[in-house]
């Protein structure tokens, strides 16, 4: 019989919103309250007073769990029974349950004889717990696809959540739901910081703060940003960007202005002196008529450098959208450049050697014709009185595909192998002395304009002996026409 103290202690737990239970292990009988019933919407005859009446009401995915649970508990393996599980309702729904059991009466030897125990229910906040699980992985799937590296610090500075970014950007590994102090992550990571760059990162910051550090394999350029949370659990959140283009391209624009100032600078410093000559000297009709063909030769490198610069801004900013490309054929091409190319006061002809078929190419005429054309400008400015310049086609095969080549020769000054490595740079100009008129932009289209077409700009050369230039086209098939 049950003493005084265990009604009270029953109707105290039911007061409470528990079920009680008591199971004689011998009958396995078991006796459940009224408030057990309640809970799951039975009515007293609707619920048998046996295990396997019990048993039945058990979630098939959670039995295993139950079963080992008791079998530690008969086992003396443990004194108490603990388990989560989910009891069909009698609307047919399952509802999470939290089941505790002690042993109340064992038997000389220790088997235990009686276990009385308590339901509570937990299904609210199971579903509570499993909606934010849900959104924790909706979250995690999201700042995968994020390019910045998250990071978030709980109160106690332990790493409490980061996404695939972060782990990619710093190089390292962390086990799935591995908890790391602050200190450990920063070990993680200090073999790819630059430690003079990382002050204030992780330090006991205040509201925000950002800084930039630099990562030695490889090397690369991270910007950092830190906010603290007004939470009573997470701390600070970080975010960490790669600025490595970025910074790369912001020293790059920085440099090409400061060249640009200076080439635009030289030019409209002349035409300045000489225009100025002009408005306040009584010149000779000869000394006006040369201060003037040097002004008009000073203003015509400008109109053309600018030119150049704007065809390159242009061809950058729309990547190629403005070409015209088609299949046609090649040399009708060069051969409409070679006829209209004319430098004043040079006689030298340009030697022309075309396979005899007309290779067919998807090309853009004018823009291939501009290439060419500041190809055979530069052979023509660089190879004054040293012989002839030829243009010849050439062809090579890749991985089965063909390519043809126009390939123009200059037996001029040639380039050094320094001279050679800086060849596309903008500005750049082989000839330092002034006396080759240019503005060091040319080669620099000639490679964008060649970039759209999908092919290479190839460029040989030796000092004193001369260049070959070879503009270089992916074949669409074979052409029909003989040239």
């Amino acid at each position: 019989m049950r003493t005084d103290n265990e009604e009270r202690w029953k109707k105290a737990i039911e007061g409470a919103g528990d079920g009680v239970w008591d199971w004689d292990v011998d009958t396995g009988k078991v006796v459940h309250s009224r408030q057990w019933r309640v809970m799951l919407g039975y009515d007293a005859h609707e619920i048998g007073d046996t295990l396997a009446d019990w048993a039945a009401l058990v979630h098939p995915e959670d039995t295993e769990a139950r079963c080992d649970g008791l079998a530690r508990l008969l086992g003396k393996q443990t004194e108490v029974y603990i388990s989560e599980c989910r009891l069909r309702c009698k609307d047919g729904q399952y509802k999470w349950v939290l089941n505790r059991g002690v042993i109340a009466n064992r038997a000389a030897d220790g088997t235990p004889l009686r276990v009385i125990g308590t339901f509570a229910d937990i299904d609210r906040v199971k579903t509570v717990d499993e909606q934010l699980k849900s959104r924790e992985r909706q979250l995690q799937e999201i700042l995968s696809f994020s390019p910045e590296g998250v990071l978030v610090f709980s109160l106690t500075n332990e790493l409490t959540f980061y996404n695939q970014r972060l782990l990619s950007l710093f190089g390292i590994e962390l086990e799935p739901g591995e908890r790391l102090s602050t200190i450990a992550f920063m070990e993680k990571i200090g073999a790819q910081l630059d430690l003079s760059d990382s002050s204030g990162l992780f330090g006991g910051f205040g509201g925000a703060e950002e800084g930039t550090l630099r990562l030695a394999r490889p090397l690369r350029i991270v910007k950092w940003e830190a906010r603290q949370l007004d939470d009573p659990v997470l701390r600070h959140i970080l975010f960490f960007r790669d600025v490595t283009r970025e910074t790369e391209v912001d020293r790059l624009k920085s440099e090409f202005l400061a060249t640009a100032a200076h080439e635009l600078r030289t030019p409209l410093s002349s035409i300045y002196g000489f225009v100025e000559l002009l408005l306040t000297r009584e010149l000779g009709e000869a000394d006006r008529r040369e201060f003037l063909g040097i002004v008009y030769e000073q203003t015509q490198g400008l109109i053309q450098m600018l030119g150049e610069l704007l065809d390159l801004a242009r061809i950058e900013a729309r990547v190629g959208r403005d070409f015209k490309l088609r299949e046609q054929e090649l040399w009708p091409v060069v051969r409409r450049v070679v006829t209209d190319f004319n430098i004043p006061g040079d006689t030298r002809k340009i030697r022309v050697k075309l396979s005899r078929r007309s290779p067919l190419v998807v090309l853009d005429a004018d823009k291939i014709g501009q290439a060419l054309l500041n190809v055979l400008s530069n052979a023509h400015k660089y190879s004054a009185g040293k012989g002839e310049v030829a243009i010849e086609s050439v062809q090579r095969k890749e991985d089965k595909a063909s390519w043809i080549g126009i390939r123009v020769r200059d037996r001029g000054i040639g380039m050094t192998e320094e001279q050679l490595g800086r060849v596309f740079e903008r500005f750049y100009r082989a000839d330092n002395s002034g006396q080759i008129p240019g503005t060091g932009l040319g080669m620099s289209l000639v490679k964008e304009i060649m970039q759209i077409h999908g092919g290479p700009v190839e460029v040989v050369s030796e000092f004193g002996k001369g260049t070959d230039v070879t503009l270089w086209f992916p074949e669409a098939e074979q052409g029909a026409a003989d040239e």
